[in-house]
């Protein structure tokens, strides 16, 4: 997750995205990408790089920049100045209409018309990589300051890769890798139901999933953070677990808007972590009905499923589980990053 523009002189937004273009997930409403200068050359040398198609997913993986990324993405990015920006996912559920700013409050009246109340997290928040392969990135532009934008690159295609270009806050959530690997098994088996655990457990391993190497995607953030910690937070899914209402602050404070002592004594921090508990969520009509991606019929409930840490014991074996283990030992040796 990323925000993005100048700061604001009153709490306007952030604006849901749904409420800007309510057909964006629609895939018969889809512009086509627009032509662009250097068309023939950007598909030239995507059509050379190495390709493989992605285990679970109906799509071509091409390995660009030591990433394996969905081609239509990285066509994209060849064409276009300005790649997609910033990460990432549980925190379109946590508080992105709350703290950024508190334009909408969590238990404001009957509070049915707060965003999350309403909206599935994914329709609050653009994904960048699909409104810039289709074309429709000049949607971002009738969205007010401050925006909030989502998206799974790697950090070394983002413009705010070194150092914050362009004024964007980069949020990071990280997970365990052997969790990961479940949830992500979970979700796109929703797509390819034939697809073994085993199978998408060996491309995950072997740094071929999409956005892969999982590995290299996530100390790309990890290094970025303590290089520039004013404008990339490093967050771990299991401590928002732990202790939801220290890391509301803390992302609060890192944005720029930190709670104050009237909001604290008002009980918001507390509003917000109910509001946003994954129980709470998925009893919302718009979460438990519609697609999270009407293309490929995933479900919106496909994303609330339990959302533990530990849920991998019961799904691998102790010789997987080993193995990601030592990949884990290996990779992140010395870094200081260490997931327990």
């Amino acid at each position: 997750m990323a925000t993005s523009g100048g700061e604001p002189s009153a709490p306007v937004g952030p604006v849901p995205f749904a409420d800007v273009d309510g057909e964006q997930l629609v895939p018969e409403r889809r512009a086509q990408p627009e032509a662009g200068l250097g068309d023939d050359l950007a598909d030239d040398m995507v059509s050379s790089l190495p390709s493989k198609m992605e285990v679970s997913l109906p799509m071509r993986l091409r390995l660009y920049r030591g990433f394996w990324l969905a081609e239509i993405h990285i066509a994209t990015m060849a064409r276009r100045a300005s790649p997609p920006a910033s990460p990432d996912h549980p925190l379109r559920r946590l508080n992105p209409h709350d703290c950024v700013p508190r334009a909408h409050p969590p238990d404001a009246g009957a509070g049915a018309g707060h965003p999350l109340r309403r909206l599935n997290p994914h329709q609050c928040v653009p994904f960048l990589e699909g409104l810039f392969a289709r074309g429709q990135q000049a949607k971002l532009d009738a969205l007010p300051s401050p925006r909030l934008m989502n998206t799974h690159m790697p950090l070394a295609m983002l413009p705010s890769a070194g150092g914050g270009g362009g004024g964007c806050r980069v949020v990071y959530i990280c997970r365990e890798p052997k969790d990961m690997a479940v949830s992500m098994c979970h979700y796109t088996r929703r797509v390819m139901p034939r697809v073994s655990f085993a199978e998408t457990f060996e491309s995950y391993c072997d740094g071929a999933k999409i956005y892969g190497p999982f590995w290299d995607h996530i100390l790309g953030y990890w290094r970025a953070s303590s290089a520039t910690p004013d404008t990339v937070l490093f967050l771990r899914y299991e401590e928002l677990l732990r202790d939801p209402a220290g890391n509301v602050r803390k992302l609060a404070q890192f944005v720029g808007l930190p709670f104050s002592e009237a909001e604290e004594e008002a009980g918001m921090v507390g509003a917000i972590v109910a509001l946003c508990s994954l129980d709470n969520m998925r009893g919302f009509e718009a979460n438990r009905t519609g697609y999270v991606d009407a293309q490929r019929r995933i479900p919106r409930e496909t994303l609330f499923r339990k959302g533990v840490a530990g849920d991998w014991v019961h799904h691998m074996t102790p010789e997987m589980a080993r193995r990601l283990d030592d990949i884990v030992a290996d990779k992140f040796g010395g870094t200081g990053l260490a997931f327990k």
